[in-house]
C-alpha cells in the first residue's frame, strides 16, 4: 500500500497554516458529507448514552449541558487541529466505554470522585504519550481480558434495549427493524435510520413532548475533584486501559490501514491534555475515534488521500459548534420518550458489544480468563467498595496467569 505522509515531519506552524489555506480548495462534496455523517452518528447513540448516564447520576440540566459541551468541544478541537497539523483525517471522539463505566461507577462513587478519576486517567494517558510506552503497556494485560471487561461494561445497555419492549413496544420494534434493514442494505449509519423511524413512531403516538428550547451558549459547570483509592482503582485504571485499547489502538490502526502515518504519541498527549482540561467540567475524556474513524479515512470519503483531511476539519468544526449549544441539545433530546433514548443507546452499542464479546472469546488460550472477566463485570459486585470492572480485570488476569503456569 502506498503511504501518504501528509505534513508529518514538517514545522508545526507552517504546516498547519499551509493546510488551513489549502482547505477551501481541497474540500470536496464527498469529504464534506463524510465529515457531517460522522457528526450525525455521534449525535445519536453517544448522546443518548450521556443522557442516560446523566439520568442515573441525577445530573441537573446545566451539568448535563456542561458534559456535552466539554465532550463536543474537546473532540472538535482534537480532530480539527490534528487534521490541520498532519493533513491526515484524524477524527476526535469521546469514549463511549468511559460513559458506560461512569454509569456503573455512580452507584458507588460521587460525581466529584468520578471527576478525579477522569483527571487521573487523562494524566496517565499524557504520561503514556510522553514516554512512548503505548505498545508495551498494551502488552501487559491480555487484549481478550480487556475486551471482556468492555463487553461486561456495555452489556447492560444492550439488555436495556429489550427491557423497554414491554414499556413501549411500537417504538422499540420499529427501531430494531429499521436498524437491521439498514445494515442489510449496507448503509454506513444504520443507527441514524433507527433514530428517524423512532422519531416518526413517537410523533404518531404523540409521545414527543413540546420542546422548550433556549438558543443559548452552554454554561460550563465546574466540579471540584475528590480523590479516593476506590475511584482510582474502580474508575481511573479501567478507564485508562479501555481508552487506550478501544479508542486509540483501533483509531490509529484505521489510519495505518488507510495508508497514513500514525502520530500516536502526539495524539495521546494532545487528547490527554484536552481530557484533563475538560474533566472538571464533567468531560468524560477526549480521544481518537474508533468506529467513525474509517468513515473519514477511507476512499469513500475522498479518492485523493491528500484531501481527506478536510473531512476531519469539517467534523471538528461542526463538533465545536454543536458543543457550544449544549443546553439546546439537552433540551431537544429531553423531549424524546425514554424508551427511544434507551433503544438508541443500545442499538448504537450493538456493534461494540458484539465485537468485544467476539474478540474476548475467540482465542481458546484466553477464553477462560475472558469468561471470568465478563461474568464478574456483568455481576455488578463491589466488595471493599471497588466496582465490578476492577474485580473482573483482576480476576481475569489472575486466571490467565494461573492457566499459563499450569500449561508450562
Amino acid at each position: 500500500m502506498e503511504i501518504y505522509e501528509g505534513s508529518v515531519g514538517r514545522p508545526i506552524m507552517s504546516a498547519t497554516l499551509r493546510n488551513l489555506r489549502d482547505f477551501p480548495r481541497a474540500l470536496t462534496w464527498s469529504a464534506l458529507t463524510s465529515g457531517l455523517l460522522i457528526v450525525l452518528i455521534s449525535c445519536t447513540g453517544p448522546v443518548a448514552m450521556v443522557l442516560q448516564a446523566a439520568r442515573v447520576g441525577h445530573f441537573t440540566q446545566n451539568q448535563t449541558a456542561s458534559w456535552l459541551w466539554a465532550c463536543w468541544v474537546g473532540s472538535g478541537v482534537f480532530g480539527l487541529l490534528l487534521s490541520l497539523r498532519y493533513r491526515i483525517p484524524i477524527i476526535g471522539a469521546w469514549s463511549t466505554p468511559s460513559v458506560a463505566l461512569l454509569i456503573t461507577g455512580l452507584a458507588d462513587h460521587s460525581l466529584a470522585e468520578a471527576v478525579s478519576a477522569y483527571l487521573v486517567s487523562a494524566a496517565l494517558i499524557i504520561l503514556v504519550g510522553i514516554t512512548g510506552i503505548f505498545q508495551k503497556l498494551l502488552d501487559l494485560v491480555p487484549r481478550p481480558v480487556i475486551m471482556a471487561m468492555l463487553a461486561g461494561v456495555l452489556f447492560d445497555f444492550g439488555v436495556e434495549l429489550f427491557r423497554q419492549l414491554p414499556t413501549d413496544p411500537a417504538i422499540v420494534i420499529a427501531m430494531l427493524l429499521a436498524y437491521f434493514i439498514a445494515r442489510r442494505f449496507g448503509w454506513r449509519a444504520p443507527v441514524v435510520s433507527s433514530l428517524l423511524i423512532g422519531l416518526l413512531v413517537a410523533f404518531l403516538l404523540d409521545e414527543v413532548k413540546t420542546p422548550h428550547l433556549s438558543w443559548a451558549l452552554a454554561n460550563p459547570v465546574f466540579v471540584s475533584p475528590e480523590f479516593s483509592i476506590s475511584s482510582m482503582l474502580t474508575l481511573a485504571l479501567p478507564l485508562t486501559l479501555l481508552t487506550l485499547t478501544t479508542q486509540y489502538a483501533p483509531g490509529m490502526a484505521v489510519l495505518t490501514n488507510s495508508g497514513y502515518p500514525t502520530p500516536t504519541n502526539t495524539a495521546l498527549i494532545f487528547g490527554g491534555a484536552l481530557s484533563f482540561l475538560g474533566s472538571p467540567f464533567l468531560g468524560s475524556g477526549v480521544n481518537s475515534a474508533a468506529i467513525t474513524a474509517a468513515i473519514g479515512a477511507g476512499p469513500e470519503a475522498e479518492p485523493d488521500a491528500s484531501r481527506r483531511y478536510t473531512a476531519g476539519v469539517v467534523c471538528g468544526l461542526t463538533y465545536i459548534l454543536i458543543g457550544l449549544m449544549g443546553a439546546t441539545m439537552v433540551g431537544l433530546f429531553g423531549t424524546l420518550p425514554s424508551a427511544l433514548l434507551a433503544a438508541l443507546a443500545g442499538l448504537g452499542l450493538l456493534p461494540a458489544i458484539g465485537s468485544s464479546t467476539h474478540d474476548s472469546l475467540s482465542d481458546p488460550q484466553y477464553r477462560e480468563a475472558a469468561m471470568v472477566t465478563l461474568l464478574l463485570t456483568v455481576s455488578g459486585m463491589h466488595p471493599l467498595s471497588l466496582g465490578a470492572p476492577f474485580w473482573g480485570l483482576l480476576a481475569g488476569v489472575a486466571t490467565h496467569l494461573i492457566a499459563k503456569r499450569i500449561r508450562t
